[in-house]
């Protein structure tokens, strides 16, 4: 199992939940790979705990489909459903719509300075252009400050259960050709945030769901010449989603 080769550097006590995100971690950024072997008692060794603690997270991975338990043989890493990629980014984009039209109603001037901050430091690791892991963080920083300001738990728990399986297709097939397109729609969602307007902030966080997923898919597919035909998809709606925000002032 390989596990990293340096001692683990968090917190002194740990709880279930940081082995969790632990390994969450490991499986997202391919640490873990799929079909690879886990094993209960090299984990617990790693972050010198019991293998109690560490079996009940394995669970909780198996719960949220991220590893696969074959009775007396062996725990494995699951594999990424290439040919299903729309049944995580459909959800996302539906509850990710409805938590900025809630948003929007909710935000106070504080909180869209905060997404101009996060859209900002989005635009800065950006540059560094094969850093997956940082740009990715960036992003997803941006769309937990929505939900944060939505306010809804539930839509909270529902994207996060779907936002690991995402993370592991986007860090699969990262490009940092497709990330200039999610730092536009960001821009178009704090426009409609500053004008109060649902409508246009929706629109624009339903073509940055509807993007990521058709890049995803084009990449698996096809390749760059693909991933090219939806860059200029994308340039269009946005032109759309500007071209409203600027009607409904």
């Amino acid at each position: 199992m390989p596990l990293p080769n340096y001692p683990y550097a968090g917190k002194d006590t740990l709880t279930k939940a940081d082995i969790l995100e632990t390994i969450q971690h490991w499986i997202t950024v391919m640490q873990l790979k799929p079909g690879e072997k886990i094993s209960d008692t090299e984990i617990a060794e790693y972050f010198n705990v019991s293998r109690t603690p560490v079996r009940e997270v394995l669970k909780m991975l198996e719960q949220q489909k991220l590893i696969f338990t074959y009775p007396g043989r062996a725990t494995i890493v699951a594999d990424l459903a290439l040919d299903d990629i729309e049944s995580y980014y459909l959800p996302m984009q539906t509850l990710q719509c409805l938590a900025v039209r809630l948003a929007v109603e909710k935000a106070d001037a504080a909180d869209v300075e905060e997404l101009e901050r996060l859209n900002a430091v989005f635009g800065e690791v950006m540059e560094r252009r094969n850093d997956a892991e940082s740009i990715l963080m960036a992003d997803k920083s941006f769309h937990e400050k929505i939900l944060e300001i939505a306010g809804n738990e539930y839509i909270e728990e529902f994207c996060s259960a779907l936002w690991v399986h995402i993370a592991r297709l986007d860090y699969l097939f990262f490009r940092n050709n497709t990330m200039g397109t999610s730092y536009n729609d960001h821009k178009l969602m704090i426009e409609s945030f500053r004008m109060k307007d649902p409508f246009g902030a929706e629109l624009a966080m339903k073509n940055n769901w509807n993007y990521s997923m058709l890049a995803v898919k084009a990449v698996n597919d096809k390749g760059s010449i693909a991933l090219n035909r939806i860059n200029e998809k994308c340039r269009r709606s946005q032109l759309t989603a500007a071209a409203v925000c600027v009607f409904r002032t």
